[in-house]
């Protein structure tokens, strides 16, 4: 396929400089040709969407322990997961076609740890941002020197900040915890993100509500929404939000949001239905990062309160129980994987990707075709006038003149 465009590529360069010797008709038909590859080369080629998946280590109190014992295997685990079931899902499919890259907070404790998890893999794959040498850092958190966050608030609202300036908003970017396992090819979801237009995004939904609502209904089957006015993205779980192309957070909206959550009475009624006890917890600011991104990312997307979809919640499980029909779990189970070789290939190299193959082929065959008319009416208007053999070339000059 390569040597096919060379070729053409090859030819067509030296139609150009050959024209420059003939005729002006040659010169124009020439022009003509190559405008027509520049038109419409752009039909054939596939428009490929690559993935950014977010991960974050970082141990803010250097707790060695939680580092080996929790961190590192859960990091290890979700990588495995998301190696086996969503880059081979998403390699597959027409309009990404491309092994996701996958971005990592780290910190001076924990970024030697991480690069050895990610040793091995292709270094166009991965890229590992230390924080603690990113002078924007401290800015970021400013608003929350004083605050009352445990290590684990820390972490998640530290990494949820370093997203507006470490991920590229024209990629597909997937917000993901350590605690998420593909443990099918999240096809369901890769449909929903294939049909996203620009500043939209998809979700899992927080299933963690218990009880019953005032009509009857079980409280884990609705969206919780936060006890405040103005667009918002119900339901949303912090631990697996895909954002589109084009969908941007600013650092001032996600801080304003945290600030306002944090300025609430610390009550469970600050969601809609009442949040479980677990809201209590880290003094009573759990989950901050994700409540913040509940109002942030309703403001962000178009329509506001309306571009963002959540997952179906038997398939995309939240906690326990999981579901017969899970595929993707958010919990503290550490289920098994066997690590599979990092994928190196791309939509060009794969074998699931035939369909772009062909378009890229068929794409180097219209202009090494294109290339060969310029050539022939440039050797067409080069021969004398009144020879017997331009008889010959009536319809290519018909054809390159008009």
């Amino acid at each position: 396929m390569w040597s096919a465009t060379f070729a053409a590529f090859f030819i067509t360069a030296t139609a150009y400089s050959r024209q420059k010797h003939f005729a002006q008709v040659a010169v124009k038909s020439s022009y003509e040709a190559r405008s027509l590859v520049r038109s419409e080369i752009s039909q054939f080629l596939p428009d490929l969407r690559s993935i950014q998946v977010r991960f974050s280590l970082l141990q803010p109190t250097n707790d060695t322990d939680g580092l080996f014992g929790t961190q590192l295997p859960f990091l290890k685990n979700s990588l495995c997961w998301s190696e086996k079931n969503l880059a081979s899902a998403l390699i597959g499919n027409q309009l990404f076609g491309y092994a996701p890259e996958y971005v990592v907070y780290t910190d001076n404790h924990t970024h030697n740890y991480a690069t050895e998890v990610f040793h091995g893999f292709p270094s166009h794959r991965y890229h590992l941002v230390n924080l603690d040498m990113d002078p924007k850092d401290m800015m970021r958190m400013a608003p929350f020197n004083k605050s009352e966050f445990d290590d684990r608030n820390l972490a998640s609202v530290r990494r949820t900040l370093a997203d507006c300036d470490h991920l590229d908003p024209h990629k597909g970017r997937l917000l993901l915890g350590t605690d998420v396992k593909f443990l099918q090819r999240p096809l369901e979801f890769i449909e929903a993100a294939s049909q996203l237009h620009e500043k939209q995004a998809v979700y899992m939904v927080d299933r963690f509500w218990q009880g019953q609502t005032a009509d009857g209904q079980p409280v884990s089957k609705v969206k919780y929404r936060m006890n405040t006015t103005g667009p918002q993205c119900p339901g949303l779980l912090g631990d697996f939000v895909y954002l589109s192309p084009g969908l941007e957070l600013t650092v001032k909206k996600l801080q304003e949001k945290m600030t306002w959550y944090m300025n609430q009475p610390r009550v469970l009624e600050r969601t809609i239905p009442p949040c479980s006890a677990s809201c209590l917890a880290s003094n009573g600011l759990h989950a901050i990062d994700q409540f913040a991104l509940v109002m942030a990312l309703g403001e962000a997307v178009r329509p506001m309160g309306k571009g963002c979809y959540s997952l179906d919640t038997e398939r995309y499980s939240h906690w326990y129980p999981r579901t017969p029909k899970t595929q993707v779990t958010h919990d503290k189970t550490m289920d098994t994987c066997e690590m599979v070789q990092p994928v190196e290939m791309d939509a060009a190299s794969s074998e699931q990707s035939e369909d772009s193959k062909l378009k890229m082929l068929f794409a180097a065959l219209v202009l090494l075709f294109t290339a060969m008319v310029s050539l022939l009416c440039a050797f067409t208007e080069s021969e004398e006038k009144g020879s017997k053999e331009l008889q010959a070339f009536d319809d290519w000059k018909d054809m390159c003149s008009s």
